[in-house]
């Protein structure tokens, strides 16, 4: 009986140790999202997974009259894994904008993924 308690014991540990720990890092900007223009859009990156210390939304693309944006960062913060964006900072000009959505951990590692803003008239 004891050699079967100190396998099962043994057993429990290697288990508990191949699922401790948390979730590999991976970034979800959430999906694609279709305004009109003026419309504030909001952004939902919560379904991200890992011990993420740091969300970074940048413009990736944006359509040919506002080209110039892509690279611009719209939010970069510490906790908050959604927001809407501000007035001041609206993709205000008609056809597709590609946000990136980059999270990093305590470790520095990242991973990314986009989501698609549509702005209509």
């Amino acid at each position: 009986m004891k050699k079967v308690l100190i396998f099962g014991l043994v057993l429990l540990a290697v288990w508990l140790a191949g699922c401790g720990g948390s979730e590999p890092l991976a970034a979800d900007a959430g999906p694609d999202i279709t305004i009109a223009i003026g419309e504030s859009p909001r952004f939902d990156g919560c379904a991200s997974t890992g011990d993420i210390a740091n969300y970074k939304w940048t413009i990736a693309t944006a359509p040919a009259k506002m080209s110039g944006d892509a690279g611009k960062v719209i939010r970069e913060v510490d906790a908050n894994c959604s927001f809407t964006l501000e007035a001041a900072m609206g993709l205000d000009e008609v056809g597709e904008w590609v946000i990136q959505l980059e999270v990093r951990d305590d470790g520095g590692n990242t991973a990314t993924d986009t989501v698609t803003v549509t702005v209509t008239e």
